[in-house]
């Protein structure tokens, strides 16, 4: 009665490849009108660091306070 013959098992590889490659790309429209791609223009900007001599701190290359709260610290940029 439920004899499994050539036939019905492509029909059941196709059916479980159509109903898998219509998920992805539902999913990928989906996260593609929700803006769910990032642009390079989002991406995080990487900073330079450099080491403080006076407390030996890696702080950013355009810091205005010293993460130590030093008020002498060489690394603070004008």
């Amino acid at each position: 009665m439920f004899g499994m013959s050539l036939s019905k098992l492509l029909v059941l590889a196709l059916i479980i490849a159509a109903v898998w490659y219509g998920y992805k790309w539902l999913t990928r429209a989906g996260s593609a009108t929700r803006g769910g791609g990032r642009k390079r223009s989002d991406a995080p900007r990487a900073d330079d660091l450099i080491a403080c001599p006076a407390c030996g701190t890696y702080v950013a290359a355009r810091l205005k306070e010293c993460p130590s709260d030093r008020t002498d610290c060489p690394a603070i940029s004008g």
